[in-house]
Order: C-alpha cells, then sequence, then structure tokens
C-alpha cells in the first residue's frame, strides 16, 4: 500500500517543496512505495523560491518546477495523507485543525524524527499502528506555543547560505524520517 505524505509550510515556495524533493529522493533510495505532496497555510500559486532551487539542486534534487498550492481541507482530503508534516508549530495547529482526526497523524518534521528516534517503529508495524503507539503519550496541549526544537527556521528572503543551511537540516531529518517509512512500506 502506498503512503501518502502532504508537507506544510507557510507559502509552499522553500521549506516545504525542499523536504518534498529531499524526503521523495530519499524514499527512492530506500525503494519506500510513498507518494509525496506539499502545501502551504497561505499565498497560493507562486513560483519556488530561486534560492531553494540552487540549494537543493546541489544535493541532487530538482524542484524548479514546483508551484505552491494552499492548505485546505480539501487538500488533506483530496490527498488523503497517511502523515502530514509541518516546519512549525504554528503549522501544525493549523493542520491539525483543518480536518477531523488530523492531530493523530500531524507532526513537526523534527518531532516525528525525535518520536521516530524514541519509538522507533519495528518490522510489521504498520503507520497506523505505530501513530497509536505514539499517540498515547502525545498531547496536544505539549505543541502550544513556538519552540526552536521543533520548527525550521524558513529561509525565504535570506542568503543561498542560508538556504543551504535549511536543505542540509531538511536533509537530515528526511533520511530519519525515510528511514521509518521504511519500515511501515513493502518494497517496490
Amino acid at each position: 500500500m502506498t503512503l501518502r505524505v502532504l508537507i506544510v509550510c507557510t507559502a509552499n515556495v522553500c521549506r516545504s517543496p525542499m523536504a518534498e524533493g529531499l524526503l521523495r529522493r530519499q524514499c527512492e533510495q530506500l525503494a519506500v512505495d510513498i507518494s509525496i505532496s506539499s502545501a502551504g497555510t497561505h499565498v497560493p500559486g507562486l513560483p519556488v523560491d530561486p534560492l531553494a532551487v540552487v540549494a537543493v539542486g546541489e544535493l541532487g534534487v530538482d524542484i524548479s518546477a514546483h508551484r505552491s498550492r494552499q492548505l485546505t481541507r480539501t487538500v488533506i482530503d483530496a490527498d488523503g495523507a497517511d502523515l502530514v508534516l509541518t516546519m512549525t508549530r504554528e503549522q501544525l495547529r493549523h493542520a491539525a485543525t483543518s480536518t477531523q482526526g488530523a492531530f493523530r497523524r500531524t507532526f513537526t518534521l523534527r518531532e516525528f524524527s525525535r518520536w521516530a528516534a524514541q519509538q522507533p517503529p519495528e518490522p510489521g508495524d504498520t503507520l497506523g499502528s505505530w501513530l497509536d503507539l505514539v499517540a498515547t503519550t502525545r498531547h496536544a496541549r505539549d505543541l502550544m506555543g513556538d519552540d526552536p526544537a521543533d520548527d525550521v527556521a524558513d529561509a525565504y528572503g535570506l542568503s543561498l547560505e542560508a538556504h543551504r543551511r535549511c536543505a542540509d537540516i531538511l536533509d537530515r531529518l528526511a533520511g530519519t524520517v525515510a528511514r521509518s517509512l521504511a519500515v511501515f512500506s513493502p518494497v517496490r
């Protein structure tokens, strides 16, 4: 069964397209059966940030054709996301309140990576059973407010070096996510 992942940031022009491309590459390398898309909480229809294209291009990923789209309940439902990964807690709260039952499957990228390290999925687990396990100790109240430990800083409007740092962080986190998702996905 194909896993469906939705990645969310603010405008869907920098962090989420970079994370989408990097996670796709990591999952392809691990032969994870996955469908990955992205959206932003605001401002649809913009072209991708040119510096984001350069930064992930240096890592072997082409996101130049990406166009932003806005996160809506319809997007979450139409994409049928099994997992929603956001760049910040604020975006997590936005996505988790967009449709009923979304909180259980919505994490910041950093938070998901921590959970995967703390309670690694084991062979035979499904994403749903692992999310049920995580849900026994994860509480929405713990995700109120902003926290740099959960948020990936936005490089939009900053230098190429800032975009490279962001891409490196996203690539490292995408690797952790991809290795975890490989446990849940049959080999293609």
